[in-house]
């Protein structure tokens, strides 16, 4: 079976959703399931938009629909003509360019590589004024092609502000009374304990690529992943015991 990574490198996830939400409609019809050969071909599809392999088996399913229709409500034509057409029109509306969707997902990529490279959360505002300086001087007396390239990563940057927080700023922050940039998670280290807003509380492992946690769970083998804004570190408690006073409150 093929490995399936929604928006891996070189993905375009607006482009992606499109044909997964065309996916949806025809499958919503399948009352009695659908044979692997089509859902393996539309998956794959749904993930790179090229229908030039297992074209039959994408032709059939977009048909499905229509042999419905004849069925059911005496639709004349052809079924597999139409379904062609519906494949060819949806990948075509699919691969349309959206300007905002290609320049974030420009600044995906470019986050990704700039905490590949450059790991830690010192000195980010520092380095986010630099790409913002280089931003102005590209605007004026670059080609526009170098301006887009700093605003991409200039973005990025102020993102990292945002998800992974400015260890040099926290004293200063802390002694004017803010709250840290992360919410108080921005310097995590393996085992420190987690826990999600849905309850579940694990240790801190390691930081994914995209900036989430890998969290060991405490309630039994295994692993979850938490968003940075949707858990806080936290003393683990075990639940009292059933029939206790604690647990009786």
């Amino acid at each position: 079976m093929t490995a399936f990574i929604i928006n891996g490198p070189g993905a375009a996830p607006a482009s992606q959703l499109k044909r997964f939400l065309a996916l949806q409609q025809i499958l919503s019809g399948f009352s009695e399931g659908i044979d692997g050969d089509r859902l393996q071909a539309a998956f794959a599809w749904a993930m790179d938009g090229k229908s030039n392999y297992q074209r039959q088996h994408l032709i059939s399913l977009f048909a499905a629909p229509w042999v419905a229709a004849q069925e059911e409500a005496g639709w004349q034509g052809d079924a597999f003509l139409q379904g062609e057409k519906d494949l060819n029109e949806i990948t075509a509306v699919a691969l349309q360019s959206d300007p905002v969707e290609d320049f974030l997902d420009q600044v995906r990529a470019e986050l990704a590589r700039a905490r590949s490279k450059f790991p830690g959360d010192r000195i980010m505002t520092l380095a986010m004024a630099e790409e913002f300086g280089e931003l102005v001087k590209a605007v004026l007396d670059e080609p526009s092609s170098d301006v887009r390239k700093e605003a991409v990563q200039t973005a990025a940057m102020a993102a990292r502000v945002v998800l992974d927080g400015d260890a040099s700023v926290n004293d200063w922050r802390a002694a004017k009374g803010l709250d840290p940039l992360t919410g108080g998670v921005a310097a995590l280290t393996p085992g420190t304990p987690l826990r999600h807003r849905d309850g579940r509380t694990g240790t801190f492992v390691s930081l994914e690529e995209d900036g989430r946690y890998r969290v060991r769970s405490l309630m039994g083998p295994g692993f979850w992943i938490f968003h940075p804004a949707d858990c806080s570190p936290g003393r683990w408690e075990p639940a009292p015991p059933k029939g206790s006073e604690a647990a009786n409150g």
